[in-house]
């Protein structure tokens, strides 16, 4: 990968644990999805069909004005003293332009401005795909911590049966309260299939930005995904940076990089349109052959057409309009994208706040309240009731930490796409491998 790749490919791994890990061998690892779609993804590769296109214009451009070689034969097959040959005029000339106003320089010019516009537009192109494989990635890791929970809870709701059970049998305990249990881990064991069809989807669309389809017949579909599980830390989450540091990186965003370049673009068009204003020159010589006095002349001529000012006022109001559009178009998108950033600072400041709350208060409290619940449970103070409330209590804020830290790393991804950093100082490779 060249080093603009790379940008996204560090940035993202902000979501791998800084811990070394044991990689399952169907494991798949962030920076392994972006090079897979860096190399196969379809929407890239037509990039290079139209970078060969404009080589080609570019060529083209260069080109120096062309010499014509002609020949005109007068007064031959004619009436009278004309008739036949004998008095047959023979005139054999080369001729070309040369041009006044700047105009191959000029079409270069446009050229060049085309194919950097090009490479801009391919760079926007690729951070969104990156920064779309980065969010789906996130969406399995999330789908993965989901799905350990919600099949923990199947096993306690088992074991909550095994308990009723034998405390029903004692006759401690009502059969409703069985019941209940047994209805609570159907319900339970619904949570975690459902959760594990989430996540064979969202692996499948992961796998779409890289492999291709199969065809059987006059249908195809995606091949299935070669991972299991994706190799994350979901709750490694890169640090807060100060608001006015991300500011500052607003200058090399990717989107007003290509906005720029359509500002050089029309300023190339408009210097083409100015360039016409001056007229080219066409020019001839050659050598006539008189057959009736048997003798030869030169032949010089020259043409230049009137008026190439006035023809060319309209081009050049329509691209002094035109690049006047897109700087206006480059204000209003900076204006735009400062706002998106405060915006989004402010959420992955809450975000992040929610996180470390969650962690460091709400679940402690719960857990603790949950022990107390389950030793009451067995020396039969507390109901199954009582027990299942503070299972699902504990249960709903532990998925919702799972959800706080996926948008929290959803958000500093839209904060990488705009700055084109990674939030988190990049490590070298084996410190995170």
């Amino acid at each position: 990968m060249n080093t603009f790749h790379k940008v996204m490919a560090f940035s993202a791994i902000t979501l791998c644990s800084f811990v070394a890990h044991a990689q399952g061998e169907n494991s798949l690892r962030l920076e392994d999805a972006i090079k897979s779609t860096l190399q196969h993804n379809p929407q890239l590769a037509g990039y290079e069909f139209r970078t060969k296109a404009l080589a080609g214009e570019q060529l083209t451009a260069a080109l120096k004005p062309q010499l014509k070689l002609s020949t005109h034969v007068e007064n031959m097959a004619g009436s009278g003293e004309l008739a036949g040959v004998d008095a047959a005029e023979l005139t054999l000339s080369l001729s070309s332009v040369i041009e006044l106003g700047g105009q191959r320089d000029a079409n270069l010019g446009l050229v060049t401005a085309r194919q950097q516009q090009l490479a801009s537009t391919q760079r926007v192109l690729t951070l969104d795909l990156l920064t779309q494989v980065t969010q789906q990635f996130i969406a399995i890791a999330a789908a993965q911590e989901q799905l350990k929970l919600l099949q923990k809870s199947q096993q306690l709701a088992q074991e909550n049966i095994t308990s009723l059970t034998k405390q029903v049998n004692l006759g401690r305990t009502p059969e409703a309260e069985l019941l209940r249990a047994k209805a609570s881990l159907a319900r339970a064991t619904i949570d975690a299939q459902k959760t594990q069809q989430q996540l064979k989807s969202e692996r499948v669309k992961l796998s779409a930005f890289w492999t291709s389809t199969q065809s059987t017949g006059s249908q195809s579909s995606l091949e299935q995904p070669t991972f299991t599980n994706v190799d994350a830390d979901l709750f490694a989450l890169p640090p807060l940076v100060p608001l006015t540091t991300l500011i500052s990186k607003l200058d090399t965003n990717p989107d007003l990089a290509v906005l720029g370049d359509e500002v050089h673009l029309r300023a190339a068009e408009l210097k083409q349109a100015q360039a016409q204003r001056k007229a080219s020159v066409e020019w001839s010589a050659g050598i006539r052959r008189l057959q009736v006095s048997d003798d030869s002349a030169l032949v010089l001529g020259v043409t230049m057409p009137l008026g190439s000012a006035n023809r060319a006022s309209g081009a050049i109001a329509t691209a002094s309009a035109n690049r006047a559009g897109a700087e206006q178009e480059q204000s209003a998108t900076r204006l735009k994208l400062h706002a998106q950033l405060i915006s989004l600072h402010g959420a992955y400041e809450q975000a992040l706040g929610e996180v470390t709350s969650l962690r460091s208060q709400v679940l402690p409290l719960l857990k603790q309240a949950l022990r107390a619940t389950a030793e009451g449970f067995q020396q039969g103070r507390y109901s199954y009731l009582e027990l299942n409330l503070a299972q699902r209590e504990l249960l709903n804020e532990q998925l919702s930490l799972i959800d706080s830290a996926a948008r929290a790393h959803q958000l500093s991804t839209d904060i990488e796409r705009i700055t084109g950093e990674p939030l988190r100082p990049q490590r070298a490779r084996g410190e995170w491998e």
